[in-house]
C-alpha cells in the first residue's frame, strides 16, 4: 500500500474512533463534524468506485429510501421545525451507510484495533458514570444513583439505549476475533483483560437495569458457554456455570433491589389501557404505558386516514401529545406555559419503532424500514458469521419496546453496529470458520 493510501486509511481510522467517542459521551455538535470527517476521509480514496459500490448495495438503497420517504413529510407537515430536525437527524443513516457501503477500508489488524478502541471508550464512559455516581452517593446516601437513568445522566445517555452499546461490547468480546489488541501485552495478558472487560460490562448491564437487555446479555453468555464447552466433554463446567447463573437470577428475584422491583412493576391491570380518560395522578407501569401509546398511535392513524404516507415526522409527536392532553394524563403545571421544565408525558414517543415509523411515514415508510432489515439479514447470512446476525436480532427485538430512531443515539445504533459486525475482513472469517469458532 502506498504512503498516500496509508495516510488516508489512518485518517479514516481516526475519524471512526472520534465518531465512537463523541457518540458515547453525547457530544453531538462535535459528533456531526466527526461524521462528516469520516465521510470525507473515506471518499479521499477511490470516490467514484466507492459511490458506485454504495448505490449497488441493497442496504444503502433501503436506508436512503427510508430517509427519503421521511423527508417527503415537508410537503404536508404542520410543524416544519420538528420535520427539519428529524430529517437532519436521520441524515446520519445515509452518511454512515454511504461510508460502509462504499467498501471496507479496514484490514484484519485495523478491525481488531477498532474493536479494542470501542472497548476502551465504552469502559471510560462507564467508569466516568460510576465515579460520578459514587460522588453523588457520598453526598446523598441514595443507592439509586448507581442504577438506570441516574447512572447514565452524566453522559446524557438514555440508560436503555446505552445498555445496547454495552451488550454489543459483550457480544464482540465473546466473538472469536474480539480479543483486545493492546501493544506490549502478552497473549495471556490480553486473555485476562478480555475476561475482566467482560465481567465489568456484565456488571454494568445489571446496573443499567434494562429488563430486555439483561435477558439478552444472559442469553449471549449462555450461548458463549455452550459454544465454548461441549456438554459431553465439559459437563462439570457447563453445569457449574449454569448453577451460578441460576443462583444469581434467583437471588436477584427474591431480594428487594432495584432490578427485581422493575420486573415486579410489570404487573398491573391491563384494562387500564382501554379507559377513555385518566387522572393526572394515574400511574402506568412500563407495559401499560406502551400499550396505551400504541393504542393512541393507531387511533391517530385511523382519525387522519393516513395509512399510506403517515402523518409526517414533523407532526406525529404533536398529535401524540394531544392524546395525552385529551385523556387528562399528567403534563405538568400548564400555568407555567409551554416552556415549563416538568412536562409529564408530553414528548413521550410510541415506544415501538415499527409502529412509530408506520405513524410517521405510513405503509411506505414501514416497508422501507423492513427492507433495510431484510437487506442487512441477507448480508449477515452471506457472511456466515454469528455476530452480524446477533446484532440484527437484538436491534429487531429492541425496536418492539423502544423507538430509538427518534434520538441520535438510536440512529447511530441502527446504522453503525450492523455494518461494524459485517465489516470483519474476509481473511478473518475464512481463518476461523463457524464450526471452529472459539472465544
Amino acid at each position: 500500500m502506498s504512503s498516500t493510501n496509508t495516510w488516508r486509511q489512518r485518517l479514516f481510522f481516526f475519524s471512526l474512533i472520534a465518531v465512537l467517542f463523541t457518540t458515547l459521551f453525547s457530544w453531538f455538535n462535535l459528533n456531526s463534524i466527526c461524521i462528516m470527517l469520516m465521510l470525507v476521509s473515506r471518499f479521499l480514496y477511490q470516490p467514484a468506485a466507492g459511490l458506485k459500490a454504495a448505490f449497488r448495495n441493497p442496504i444503502f438503497l433501503a436506508l436512503l429510501s427510508y430517509c427519503f420517504v421521511g423527508a417527503t413529510g415537508v410537503l404536508y407537515t404542520h410543524n416544519m421545525l420538528d420535520q427539519t430536525k428529524t430529517v437532519s437527524k436521520e441524515a446520519t443513516l445515509v452518511a454512515v451507510a454511504l461510508v460502509w457501503c462504499a467498501g471496507n477500508m479496514l484490514d484484519r489488524q485495523d478491525y481488531r484495533r477498532l474493536l479494542s478502541w470501542y472497548y476502551v471508550l465504552l469502559f471510560a464512559a462507564c467508569a466516568y458514570c460510576l465515579v460520578i455516581a459514587t460522588r453523588n452517593y457520598r453526598h446523598t446516601g441514595d443507592a439509586a444513583v448507581f442504577f438506570y437513568h441516574l447512572l447514565t445522566r452524566p453522559i446524557s445517555q438514555n440508560a436503555v439505549f446505552f445498555s445496547v452499546y454495552v451488550v454489543f461490547g459483550i457480544l464482540f468480546l465473546l466473538a472469536p476475533y474480539g480479543e483486545p489488541v493492546i501493544a506490549g501485552l502478552s497473549r495471556q495478558a490480553r486473555k485476562f483483560l478480555r475476561i475482566l472487560l467482560l465481567l465489568f460490562f456484565l456488571g454494568i448491564i445489571v446496573l443499567l437495569n434494562s429488563k430486555l437487555l439483561l435477558v439478552v446479555a444472559l442469553l449471549l453468555l449462555i450461548h458463549a458457554l455452550l459454544r465454548r464447552y461441549s456438554l459431553r466433554r465439559h459437563i462439570a463446567i457447563v453445569i457449574g456455570a449454569g448453577v451460578v447463573i441460576v443462583a444469581a437470577v434467583v437471588l436477584v428475584s427474591v431480594t428487594n433491589n432495584p432490578i427485581s422491583m422493575r420486573f415486579r412493576d410489570m404487573k398491573g391491570d391491563m384494562a387500564l389501557v382501554n379507559q377513555p380518560t385518566f387522572t393526572t395522578d394515574t400511574y402506568f407501569n412500563p407495559l401499560q404505558l406502551r400499550l396505551l401509546e400504541w393504542r393512541f398511535a393507531t387511533e391517530i392513524l385511523h382519525e387522519h386516514k393516513t395509512w399510506l404516507i403517515g402523518v409526517s415526522p414533523g407532526d406525529f409527536q404533536d398529535l401524540l401529545d394531544q392524546k395525552y392532553v385529551q385523556t387528562h394524563m399528567y403534563i405538568g403545571d400548564t400555568a407555567q406555559g409551554p416552556q415549563r421544565h416538568v412536562r409529564g408525558f408530553i414528548g413521550y414517543n410510541t415506544h415501538n419503532q415499527y409502529l412509530e415509523t408506520f405513524m410517521r411515514s405510513g405503509v411506505v415508510g414501514l416497508a422501507c424500514l423492513l427492507a433495510a432489515f431484510a437487506a442487512f439479514f441477507t448480508a449477515a447470512q452471506r457472511s456466515k458469521m454469528r455476530e452480524p446476525r446477533f446484532v440484527l436480532v437484538i436491534l429487531a427485538v429492541f425496536f418492539i419496546p423502544e423507538a430509538p430512531l427518534t434520538m441520535q443515539h438510536g440512529v447511530f445504533l441502527f446504522c453503525f453496529f450492523p455494518f461494524l459486525a459485517l465489516a470483519i475482513p474476509r481473511t478473518e472469517a475464512a481463518a476461523e470458520p463457524m464450526s471452529a469458532q472459539r472465544p
